[in-house]
C-alpha cells in the first residue's frame, strides 16, 4: 500500500519532483473571489514530503503577489 500525505501519493510525489530537471514551471491560484492568478517560475525546489511542499520565489513587486499571499 503506498503511503498517502494529504491525500497525495507519496511516491507518486516524490517520483514526479525527480523527474522534474529545470526550467520553467507554471503556479497557479484562485482568489477567494474565483479569479485565476499565475506566473511562470525558474526556481522550483521540493520542500517536504510530509506535508507535501515545493518551493518558488515570487517577487513582492508582482501583480499577482497579494492573491498569492492569501491563497491557502
Amino acid at each position: 500500500m503506498t503511503e498517502q500525505l494529504q491525500g497525495v501519493d507519496a511516491v507518486a510525489f516524490r517520483s514526479a519532483l525527480s523527474r522534474f530537471p529545470s526550467g520553467v514551471t507554471i503556479v497557479t491560484t484562485r482568489s477567494a473571489g474565483g479569479t485565476l492568478h499565475g506566473f511562470t517560475a525558474s526556481s522550483f525546489a521540493a520542500l517536504s514530503l510530509d506535508p507535501p511542499l515545493v518551493l518558488v520565489c515570487l517577487d513582492q513587486g508582482a501583480d499577482c503577489f497579494a492573491a498569492f499571499i492569501a491563497a491557502e
